[in-house]
């Protein structure tokens, strides 16, 4: 991020942040597009919606961050900047785990495809608001030693929605209120769920071809022929038991989509 200079993290491990002379982050327009056509990347400007947080850990548990989003946090990634421990992996806050009912009890892993986590030490069981979020004492959110950086996500109509449902064995529909041509979607209630990330250019909304990428993983994109979401004027389709990772009887899902 801007926020954090000339560095950069991976959501598909717990690495420390590092530089790169391809990471310098100084336009205001865009990227450096010398990687050329075989890179591909989403940007998300501060304002309604999205925000960026750096912050100290202290090791308190109940420690308030304040933030600008203006918004309720519907979604929250956390990473210790500083350590590459297997313990400070990309924490993950999302109103739709544990069915949206207390989300705030649970977290979710980025660089993993592991279920969701019953635990008190990364949010201290307190729902974020529209003006700060609320800490733990564990060292992936809140170490007193710890350097981190917040990405907080808020649903914005017309444009982002952060939401949830029930996995079916039937057609299962889900409303954004838009067409998205940028999806996350994870299934929560059980391990082996990938962080699936869809988009328009590779696919997303066409008949056939929705190739994908998981945000855990390195590997290069499933080329696939399968037609696992259609989007309509108001959100996106999905065929019964298409994917466990996207729609499947007994499974639970959380998303994000963006017009």
């Amino acid at each position: 991020s801007r926020l954090t200079g000339s560095t950069y993290m991976s959501t598909n491990n717990t690495n420390a942040e590092a530089s790169s002379s391809f990471t310098l982050w100084d336009s205001n327009v865009g990227c450096d597009k010398t990687w050329g056509s075989n890179y591909q990347g989403w940007m998300w400007k501060r304002g309604a919606g999205f925000d960026v947080v750096t912050y100290d850990g202290d090791g308190v548990a109940g420690r308030q961050v304040p933030h600008s989003l203006n918004k309720t946090v519907e979604m929250l990634w956390v990473k210790r900047r500083e350590s590459g421990s297997s313990s400070h992996a990309w924490t993950v806050y999302h109103k739709g785990l544990n069915g949206g009912t207390n989300p705030e009890q649970y977290y979710a892993i980025l660089n993993t495809t592991a279920g969701e986590v019953d635990s008190n030490t990364r949010w201290n069981d307190t729902a974020p608001t529209s003006s700060h979020f609320t800490l733990g004492s564990s060292g992936a959110t809140n170490n007193s030693n710890g350097t981190y950086i917040a990405m907080l996500f808020a649903s914005v109509n017309g444009i982002s929605k952060v939401g949830y449902y029930d996995g079916s064995s039937s057609e299962k529909t889900v409303t954004t209120g838009f067409t998205p041509r940028f999806i996350i979607i994870k299934r929560t209630n059980s391990s082996g769920g990938n962080w699936m990330v869809l988009d328009s250019l590779r696919g997303l909304g066409s008949s056939g071809n929705d190739n994908f990428l998981f945000l855990e993983s390195n590997s290069a994109q499933g080329v696939t022929s399968s037609n696992y979401i259609n989007t309509t004027a108001t959100g996106f389709v999905m065929p019964g038991n298409a994917s466990s990772d996207i729609n499947y009887a007994s499974g639970k899902y959380i998303y994000y989509a963006h017009a």
